[in-house]
């Protein structure tokens, strides 16, 4: 099994899933691919926020959380906004 260097986790805004690959999100703008599962990541980087299935959110870089009708939407730092599931919006509550 390969080992797998994660980037620095002040240096990470987010990670997305992208089919059976991880894509890291940085905050100076790049991207990194990782061909690992999302929720093998998940288990790796602490204290991020699964707030749906695709995405982990790096609560430093949450700038507000936005309420839409019905829904919540996290707003990064960077401009970002991501859609938080029905399922976890308490993850988010009191941020």
């Amino acid at each position: 099994m390969t080992r797998l260097n994660l980037p620095p986790v002040q240096d990470i805004a987010f990670l997305r899933a992208s089919v059976n690959y991880t894509e890291f999100h940085l905050t100076d703008g790049r991207k990194i691919i990782s061909s690992y599962t999302l929720t093998r990541h998940e288990n790796r980087v602490e204290g991020f926020l699964r707030i749906n299935k695709s995405y982990l959110i790096n609560p430093i870089y949450i700038e507000k959380v936005n309420v839409v009708g019905n829904k919540k939407e996290v707003q990064l730092k960077n401009g970002e906004r991501i859609v938080v599931s029905r399922r976890r919006r308490g993850v988010v509550d009191g941020l």
